[in-house]
């Protein structure tokens, strides 16, 4: 390998290390959202502290949208996917063997949903009552999903290819989010237990 190649080969391995934080982050706020969600069973802790999780939710969700606008941007300053297929169009020795024109059809087939992804991005125009009722994930959730699993897929063909290396996505504290409302739930059902006790003992 003559210098030249060196240089390029360590500048796309920074490349692909950098889009590999992007993308961990992506995906780190996607779960954390996803067990925000106000599902029957955390439904009445998220409305107990409402203050607290409602503008959290949002945070999380917000943060992934950019994320992801990031890993697809066309800019070329940003750590994106273009980025990537753009360096590989001109060196495919970067990532030997590997289908530059399979992985770019996959990434457009979601070009609706990153569009909307895009626009929530750009307009930020959720807006979530202050008081909820369990209801089911919106239709975007589903194809955000799939997505970013299709995201992390890619990245790491791309990934293997060049370094042999994979990835996964899971952060080590998987299931955090979950468990705090488990655990809340259980805390609010303990505390509303003793309440009925001693309001049992004050009748008697």
């Amino acid at each position: 390998m003559d210098i030249d190649d060196e240089i390029k080969n360590k500048e796309f391995r920074s490349l692909l290390e950098e889009l590999r934080k992007q993308l961990l982050d992506a995906s780190i706020h996607f779960e954390i959202w996803e067990g925000f969600w106000h599902t029957t069973q955390v439904v009445d802790v998220i409305n107990r502290y409402n203050g607290f999780f409602l503008p959290t939710r949002n945070a999380h969700i917000d943060r992934f949208y950019i994320k992801v606008c990031n890993v697809v941007s066309s800019n070329p300053s940003q750590p994106s996917f273009y980025r990537v297929f753009s360096m590989l169009n001109e060196n495919a020795t970067l990532a030997p063997d590997l289908d530059i024109r399979s992985l770019k059809k996959r990434l457009k087939s979601y070009k609706k949903t990153l569009k909307a992804i895009e626009q929530h991005r750009n307009t930020k125009a959720a807006h979530w009552d202050m008081k909820i009722q369990a209801q089911r994930k919106p239709i975007l959730f589903g194809e955000c999903k799939r997505m970013l699993e299709e995201l992390q897929n890619i990245f790491n063909e791309i990934s293997g290819a060049a370094t042999e290396n994979v990835w996964s996505f899971k952060p080590i504290q998987h299931g955090d989010t979950n468990a705090l409302l488990n655990h809340l739930n259980e805390l609010r059902i303990i505390h509303k237990q003793r309440i009925n006790e001693l309001n049992s003992r004050a009748k008697s």
